[in-house]
């Protein structure tokens, strides 16, 4: 059994696996499906590499590429290619574009794209046994967390946890968090930028634990700058209407590809050529982006009027693009005054997630305005990462429960052992009470534990103790809520001598629980008619 992380993103979708060996998460490859996403954080230091799936799909008449496949083809500018499907799905549209297999809305690519990619990671992660989170985020929790569990749910999927990004954030930076520190977590991706001042609320029992002191959001992002860019150079090379549509595309993965290598500090231009053969004659159309030029560094945009060269730093001054994120990071500071008086002086750290983080006016920015408190490690897999160690935290991610026989009402209920957000290891013997048999004559007791998903499901399966305390073949009990059993192939019994004599042993058995620091439950059962002890802390299941 595995934790599975997955951030679906506007540009890039990342999954994680937990490494319980090496104690840390993994982003998992994908074979023809992932690329490998290489940075650099500091001039001259250390190349990073991730390992993502662009959120492209493309419907062919007779067959469906995601990631990399759309990508190597060189089906990125295919008309029959989605992309930015996280960005329409959050704000809710629901227009459908026409392609060779049909209409398809953002909602139903982005759903057949996550089941794509997660059925061919199946060699590497499992459906049935293992955890998987997804992060959601914040500012539109509900309705994305609605798709996600409908999406999951075609899956197959048992065991399923939502996480608000922010939280996942800073669980991917720090692991943990005391109820005192106050996160900027600084979410700058493909389609948004979100600015939010958290405190984290672990017991919380939604996955959206992190508190919101103050946010702050505009619809900004790489596909924005991508476009600019676009735009720049089909200007500097005069363009017509019709040549422009038909290379709209191409430009616009040029324009992406400039804007991520002019992310990397070590260096200083990109180059942008595209061969325009759609006329009698054809171009070939290039010009040099610089990363930024004394004008751009003094806040003001420069002119850069010949075809050949151009820089990026001016562009986005242009565009106002470094008064915008400056305005939603203060933004969500003056909530978070508003809301909650909290001064920028309380800021723990200041957090960075998502590629567009590391363009150089952002990074400059936050700089100047937070100084050593910035923190850039992992910005295109914390996420996934926090998401990983949010599930090995000293605090349960699930509710439990066992099932006990009601002798006034004939039928098996779910009783509660432990809620989800529960810190362990626990005090001793924390949970109590009586399991007293079904049935006379019965010799001993079994004890199933069953994890509570939040996944409803309309119809209702027979225990899995049958009245003579006997095991059921099926591993699944489902009432409003799933309820999956732990230990079909292992349970606890607890042995009575003498046997169960129902209208005598009302309050025979005394079993209590904890749950110990290794997250396995233990449990303790008194036989109070034969006085002894019977089981003292056994280990039952892990948790």
């Amino acid at each position: 059994m595995s934790e599975v992380a997955i951030d679906f993103g506007t540009s890039n979708t990342v999954l994680a696996r937990y490494n319980e060996t090496a104690e840390r998460a993994e982003t998992i490859r994908i074979p023809e499906v992932s690329g490998e996403l290489r940075y650099r954080l500091k001039p001259g230091g250390a190349e990073h590499a991730v390992w993502v799936v662009p959120s492209l799909i493309h419907y062919a008449e007779k067959e469906t590429l995601i990631g990399d496949q759309v990508v190597s083809r060189g089906l990125a500018e295919h008309p029959d290619t989605m992309r930015w499907m996280k960005r329409a799905i959050a704000q809710g549209v629901t227009r459908r574009k026409r392609t060779a297999q049909g209409h398809k809305s953002p909602a139903e690519a982005g759903e057949e794209f996550l089941k794509l990619a997660l059925n061919y990671a199946v060699p590497q992660i499992s459906f049935e046994e293992d955890t998987f989170t997804f992060t959601v985020p914040v500012e539109a929790f509900e309705n994305f967390q609605d798709w996600i569990w409908r999406a999951a749910e075609s899956l197959g999927i048992r065991k399923l946890r939502i996480l608000d990004e922010p939280t996942a954030c800073v669980f991917g930076y720090h692991g943990a968090a005391r109820k005192d520190e106050r996160f900027v977590v600084f979410d700058f991706g493909g389609g948004t930028l979100d600015v939010s001042v958290v405190r984290l609320d672990l017991a919380e029992q939604s996955g959206r634990k992190a508190v919101q002191l103050g946010q702050a959001g505009c619809e900004l992002g790489g596909m924005d700058i991508d476009k600019w860019i676009a735009d720049d150079f089909c200007a500097r090379h005069e363009l017509s209407g019709g040549d422009r549509r038909d290379l709209e595309n191409l430009i616009l993965r040029q324009g992406e590809a400039a804007k991520i290598q002019l992310s990397d500090p070590a260096t200083g231009d990109a180059e942008m050529s595209v061969l325009n053969d759609l006329g009698r004659v054809p171009r070939l159309l290039q010009t040099a982006y610089s990363r930024s030029c004394t004008e751009c560094e003094r806040g003001r945009a420069g002119k850069h009027a010949a075809r050949g060269e151009a820089c990026l730093g001016c562009l986005l001054a242009a565009r106002e693009f470094p008064r915008q994120v400056r305005e939603t990071l203060e933004r969500a500071l003056e909530n978070a005054a508003v809301k909650s008086g909290m001064r920028r002086t309380e800021v723990t750290r200041l957090l960075v997630t998502g590629g567009t983080s590391l363009a150089p006016a952002v990074r400059q920015l936050l700089d100047e305005a937070f100084r050593d408190r910035v923190e850039y490690d992992h910005p295109f897999d914390c996420v996934v990462r926090g998401a990983c160690r949010g599930v090995v935290l000293p605090i349960l991610q699930h509710d439990y429960a066992i099932e006990s026989y009601n002798r006034d009402q004939k039928r098996y209920e779910f009783k509660p052992l432990f809620k989800i957000g529960t810190e362990y290891p626990t005090p001793p013997e924390a949970i109590r009470f009586w399991s007293n048999g079904s049935t006379d004559g019965q010799t001993r007791v079994g004890l199933l534990i069953y994890e509570v998903s939040r996944m409803k499901r309309r119809s209702v399966d027979e225990a899995m103790v049958d009245a003579e305390g006997r095991i059921r073949s099926n591993p699944r009990v489902t009432t409003d809520y799933e309820h999956i059993c732990l230990n079909p192939d292992n349970p606890t019994f607890v042995v009575a001598d003498p046997p169960i004599n129902l209208v005598r042993d009302r309050q025979r058995i005394l079993c209590s629980f904890e749950i110990d620091g290794n997250r396995r439950l233990l449990v303790t059962a008194v036989d109070n008619l034969a006085g002894k002890t019977v089981l003292r802390k056994h280990p039952v299941v892990r948790l």
